[in-house]
């Protein structure tokens, strides 16, 4: 199977109908009923495809500024797409002697393992957790989800154990793209125009056949660093999308016609296993055109989701950079809002991992707000305002509701589903505010009302969620009193000045002047 021109990749369009169609064909179509987005059976499918496809735009069409305003407005036929896709047709090969993604010898691979251990989330034998499948359900793929599966993996990599690498931007990374208003504009939004993408590459850098790594044979990484090491100077800049941290083999079988255990797809070519080997490349020092960064050390390190999810208290950092320059966005999302000075919409995705196991799988949406260059600091200072002020919030809320059920005991409780629910409760109105300071900083007004607001709100929906989790559960062992007590301390913290002044920068509020007697 090619995956250039097979059929392979299954998509949504505008009318609701989904069918599977072949990489070159995502614009057809595109002015009576636009491909809307990958239709996966799993939301990191969706995530991985979509990569997959800006990796292949890249690779192939990297466009100089004109041609990338060019496409924007008049995008290239299928026919176009077909002709540069063509170009790397020989590296997308699923099976055969240099196969898609897959080790280069492949008689050195010395474990076999089940086909489900591809997937991310897919609960160890000997386990009963699991994320996105239960144990058993999984024993084999059709040729469709098996490469899906496998770009994947090689994609976000999660520790394996001795030798087994993470991906090229560590386990589990944080990907953020730019949403378009269908497939297309979406893959070619998170496509850099030249003079970004080879941004420090040297010429040998792009005259390199290194960029499909599983074409010659394997770097692997048994020597300590630096030597086993692979950096930026020793490869293509395309291999950022086509990484190859695992060492594996796909085991192809001819049977009778059979059903895919994931998308139930009717096949006669099924994969039950694989083959691995541990030290593959162990990539360093990359900085992926599609994750956000933070600097540590003075080097930029790719970002990972956390315990508690995204959401606006990310803003900073995934769609601009933070205060202090710390948290910067994908180079994807700076370029976007550099060329089109407009509105758009993020779209943040990837594993909250803990070592090789999947805690959970997060995806977000969020504004990208266009705001003038000479008014970015001060909407900068007003955004991070508004975050901690609302960190505070839930971190007042927290302790108070610990404080009802459980008293001035040491007993631990977690409570971090009630900040969790906080966020999500003020997460639309934390936007409408962001967009009314946004309009407010051309003119000379003052921007009080609008944080007197937010604060209005984070109050309300603090009492409401303390309100809701105080009073459920074992009744006769709540005490009344204890829960009183707990929301007036609550009150108290939300209307204190510490809260008010140094962290959301109102003002001291004018004392009365005193009547002469």
């Amino acid at each position: 199977m090619n995956l250039i021109s097979e059929c392979w990749i299954p998509v949504r369009r505008a009318d609701g109908s989904r069918q599977r169609i072949a990489p070159w064909q995502l614009t057809d179509a595109i002015d009576d009923n636009p491909i809307l987005a990958v239709a996966s059976p799993r939301p990191d499918f969706d995530g991985a495809l979509t990569q997959f496809l800006i990796g292949l735009l890249q690779t192939t069409c990297t466009p100089d500024l004109f041609t990338w305003r060019t496409w924007r407005k008049t995008p290239p036929t299928p026919a176009e797409l077909k002709t540069r896709f063509e170009t790397v047709a020989y590296a997308f090969e699923l099976e055969g002697e240099k196969a898609f993604m897959q080790d280069f010898s492949p008689t050195e691979l010395d474990k076999q393992f089940a086909i489900s251990a591809l997937l991310i989330g897919s609960p160890p034998e000997d386990s009963e957790t699991d994320l996105f499948i239960k144990q058993e359900t999984v024993k084999q793929l059709c040729p469709h989800c098996a490469a899906t599966a496998l770009f994947s993996l090689q994609t976000d990599s999660p520790e394996g154990g001795r030798g087994y690498r993470t991906g090229l931007r560590g386990g589990g990374p944080l990907t953020t793209l730019v949403l378009g208003k269908h497939l297309w504009d979406t893959g070619w939004l998170n496509v850099l125009e030249k003079s970004r993408y080879v941004f420090g590459a040297s010429d040998s850098d792009l005259l390199s056949q290194d960029r499909f790594p599983w074409l010659k044979p394997t770097r692997t990484s048994e020597a300590q660093p630096p030597a086993g090491v692979t950096t930026p100077v020793d490869v293509h800049p395309d291999q950022q999308f086509w990484a190859l941290p695992r060492r594996i083999r796909l085991l192809p079988k001819e049977t009778e016609p059979t059903a895919c255990d994931l998308c139930g797809r009717e096949t006669q070519m099924i994969y039950r296993n694989f083959t691995a080997k541990n030290y593959g490349v162990n990539y360093s020092g990359f900085q992926h055109s599609l994750s956000p960064h933070y600097v540590k050390d003075g080097a930029l390190m790719p970002a990972h989701p956390q315990p508690g999810g995204i959401g606006y208290r990310h803003w900073l950092g995934l769609v601009e950079s933070d205060a202090d320059g710390v948290h910067r966005p994908a180079r994807v999302v700076e370029q976007f809002r550099s060329l089109t000075r407009m509105d758009g919409d993020l779209w943040a995705f990837g594993y909250d991992m803990k070592s090789n196991k999947a805690r959970c799988w997060y995806d977000a949406r969020m504004p990208i707000l266009l705001i003038s260059k000479d008014m970015e600091a001060v909407f900068r200072d007003l955004v991070t305002r508004l975050v901690n002020t609302a960190d505070k919030v839930a971190g007042d809320l927290r302790n108070s509701l610990k404080t009802a059920l459980f008293g001035e005991t040491k007993v631990r409780g977690d409570l971090s589903f009630v900040q969790s629910a906080f966020w999500a409760e003020t997460e639309a109105a934390f936007y409408d505010h962001l967009r009314q300071l946004r309009d407010l900083l051309p003119t000379d007004q003052q921007a009080h009302p609008i944080l007197e607001s937010w604060l209005k709100t984070l109050r309300a929906a603090a009492f409401l969620l303390f309100d809701r989790h105080s009073q459920t559960g074992d009744f006769d062992a709540v005490d009344p009193g204890q829960i009183a007590r707990a929301r007036n301390g609550l009150g108290k913290a939300l209307a204190g000045a510490p809260l008010k002044e140094k962290i959301l920068g109102l003002p001291k509020p004018l004392k009365p002047k005193r009547q002469k007697s």
